[in-house]
């Protein structure tokens, strides 16, 4: 399948994640033309080879749509301007003045700094998670596009089942807490 892709596939590892816990999961990593694939012991035992393959593929997907370099432009450029706004607040005197300080401790700055940008913070967090969730959905249509739909289906089940899921998550608490969509948004998803 890594070679059909031209995914630069160096060495698959197997993980004991039954060690842990009993939650299924596949994921890549690594830099360039050295990439690896690693499957925990949890998803070879609970799901077929078919199914193993589709959420492999859909693992791929990530990588062939290059949501990881996506997401990393992303968090670095909310670091910079995390770290442009605290270096306009940390100075600030009338912010200290205005919270009973007369001296300015960085410590001080930094924990007023937190409180006040939370709510900022929280925007961030939920822009992240519908980015993330969008790029689900993105790596799910591609392993389907490998001819693995049904078997992501029946794998996808597989795993919310023996990880004890939820099926019934309220939608808005999901969009805002969740980084992957529930398995029936995915489900229907897969359906179109």
């Amino acid at each position: 399948l890594a070679s059909r892709i031209n995914f630069p596939l160096k060495k698959l590892y197997k993980i004991d994640g039954s060690k842990r816990s009993g939650h299924s999961n596949a994921y890549f990593y690594g830099f360039f033309k050295n990439k690896r694939i690693v499957l925990y012991d949890t998803l070879i035992e609970q799901a077929e080879m078919g199914e193993i393959l589709a959420v492999v593929g859909h693992e791929l997907g990530h990588w062939y749509l290059n949501h990881t370099v996506r997401v990393l432009i992303i968090s670095q450029l909310h670091n910079l301007l995390l770290f442009y706004v605290f270096s306009q607040f940390i100075n600030n005197s009338a912010l200290y003045r205005s919270f009973g300080f007369t001296a300015q401790p960085t410590l001080i700055g930094f924990m007023l700094f937190q409180f006040i940008y939370a709510p900022v913070e929280h925007v961030v967090a939920f822009v992240m998670n519908v980015i993330s969730r969008r790029h689900e959905f993105q790596a799910d249509s591609y392993a389907k596009k490998l001819g693995f739909g049904s078997q992501l289906r029946s794998g996808l089940i597989k795993i919310q089942i023996k990880n004890l899921g939820n099926l019934n998550n309220d939608p808005w608490y999901s969009a805002y807490h969740f980084s992957h969509p529930p398995l029936p948004e995915r489900l229907n998803a897969l359906e179109k």
